[in-house]
């Protein structure tokens, strides 16, 4: 995909990131839901560890953790609500980071990805629907 066909990319990327604030409102149903679709539209580079024994009933998703290039966003789901951070891997950093900038950089980290692959693009629509 050439740099001047990431318009309508872009404006899936702007759509998926009103969507998302929108339905945080819940944010402990909002994460269930975000990282099943997340996983399904990026099973290569999104991990998933749930709650609970493999013989539950329900196993909710606690952590979330998407290798987005050099970086690894991680967002868990505690008792308190929600924490996000970002764990810079050539470095050996990790910041704890709100929501909103963790959506950011995951944005940023699939337009990274739509520059090289035409898949950023049925992800972006994959996590829409």
């Amino acid at each position: 995909m050439a740099v001047t066909d990431l318009g309508p990319l872009n404006d899936e990327i702007d759509a998926l990131m009103g969507t998302l604030r929108a339905e945080s409102r819940d944010i402990r149903v909002f994460f269930q839901v975000f990282a099943t679709k997340l996983t399904a539209a990026l099973p290569d580079v999104v991990e998933v560890e749930r709650e609970g024994s493999v013989f539950a009933r329900r196993r909710p998703v606690r952590r979330l953790t998407v290798r987005a290039g050099d970086d690894i966003l991680e967002a868990e789901m505690t008792r308190d609500g929600l924490v996000c951070r970002e764990i810079q891997v050539l470095n050996g950093l990790t910041d704890e980071i709100g929501f909103e900038a963790w959506l950011r950089l995951l944005a940023a980290s699939l337009r990274q990805k739509a520059r090289s692959t035409a898949e950023a693009s049925a992800v972006l629509r994959a996590l829409l629907t």
